[in-house]
């Protein structure tokens, strides 16, 4: 069954071969909201059977992915706009902005919405955090409550309390030296760290991490474990190279699937440093879109910033069409692209600029094809 039916377009699901249609092609949606979403049946099956393999089709990168920050993960009420089962059925990768709780921290609602767009509809969902120090996200509140104790007992000042609270987490993850020089010891703790970081992400059940690397202006939190550092590119990369050891491309050489390690915010360092452990580069290419870097453009996914420009869709349809020089994007997406649900329809551009992501590549791919056959005759 061919589930996505583009405008001028069909687009290949399920094995079938691309196919570039006549401009007199019935005009058909490309995802449904609701509609399959209410239907447990023999028809609905079939559908996302087939919506499966094609979100499967990005593994050792098929095709460009459609991509997203969700905010406001609210999934309860009538109001749809609050859950991830209604972002549109292409949606290949979503990282979430509103966080990614544990199995513990989750709610009922928040489960069943969850594993719906992740067992169902294939979509993959990533936690994203801005990894600006050393333990961030995985240190235990029970680390802090002698503190907080003695500081009430003895009258603590916020400032004595702040720097109590640094240097028991320092201890917890094993940089007890409290020397900010001492990087073979800052090493080894974010070794065990970059593993807390992964191990969660299968005992939660998330598809992946992206890192929000922001030094400077994007962290208020920097404590020098991390960003602050005057080493602190040294350090990212060693604990995305740790990292890389239980997710990313690196933990699967023979690329039949894994949780998925992606960066967005300042590129460079890991471009030049790491590149092959990183899945996807997400690029804030908020206003416009910029000429891909690199000899892999079918890792960088370009994205607009639907805070800003929710109502006209921005740059999103140059972003969704543009082709590098040679070969082909890894894909489109927005910040906050729950914010195009207001729009009418819902989604709005974040469905055109689907259409257009697929179209122009598979009419790239097939143009391949036809010279390859040329070259052979």
């Amino acid at each position: 069954m061919n589930i996505f039916k583009a405008l001028l377009y069909v687009i290949p699901v399920a094995g079938m071969s691309a196919a570039v249609a006549c401009t007199d092609v019935e005009k058909l949606e490309i995802d449904h909201n609701g509609g399959y979403n209410t239907m447990f049946n023999e028809e609905s099956e079939a559908y996302y059977a087939s919506l499966r393999e094609f979100k499967d089709e990005i593994w050792n990168y098929g095709r460009p992915v459609s991509f997203g920050w969700f905010s406001d993960w609210a999934p309860s009420g009538a109001a749809r706009k609050g859950y991830l089962s209604a972002v549109p059925d292409s949606m290949d990768i979503i990282s979430m902005w509103s966080g990614a709780p544990s199995r513990s921290q989750i709610t009922p609602e928040q489960k069943r919405d969850k594993e719906f767009v992740q067992k169902v509809k294939g979509i993959k969902l990533l936690e994203v955090s801005l990894l600006s120090h050393l333990g961030k996200g995985r240190t235990p509140d029970s680390v802090y409550t002698p503190i907080y104790e003695q500081a009430a007992e003895e009258g603590w000042s916020q400032s004595q309390i702040e720097t109590a609270k640094d240097h028991a987490r320092w201890d917890y993850w094993g940089f007890t030296s409290h020397d900010l020089n001492n990087f073979e010891e800052l090493k080894e703790a974010h070794s065990r760290f970059a593993k807390a970081l992964c191990d969660s992400l299968f005992t939660s059940d998330w598809d992946g991490f992206d890192i929000d690397w922001e030094p400077g202006s994007g962290f208020n939190d920097s404590d020098r474990t991390l960003a602050g550092n005057p080493r602190q590119n040294e350090l990212i990369v060693h604990l995305v190279k740790e990292m890389g050891k239980y997710i990313g491309p690196m933990s699967d050489p023979e690329g039949k699937g894994h949780k998925l390690l992606c960066i967005d915010g300042i590129m460079p360092v890991f471009e030049e440093n790491c590149p092959e452990y990183i899945d996807y580069f997400i690029e804030q290419s908020y206003g416009g879109t910029r000429p891909i870097r690199g000899n892999t453009p079918y890792k960088y996914i370009l994205c607009e910033n639907f805070e800003q420009y929710a109502v006209s869709g921005g740059a999103i349809m140059g972003h969704a069409r543009y082709m590098p020089d040679e070969g082909y994007k890894g894909g489109f997406g927005a910040y906050r692209f729950t914010k195009d649900y207001d729009n009418t329809p819902d989604y709005k551009w974040m469905r055109k600029g689907i259409q257009e992501n697929l179209r122009v590549f598979y009419e790239w791919k097939a143009a391949q094809e036809g010279a390859g056959k040329e070259d052979n005759q």
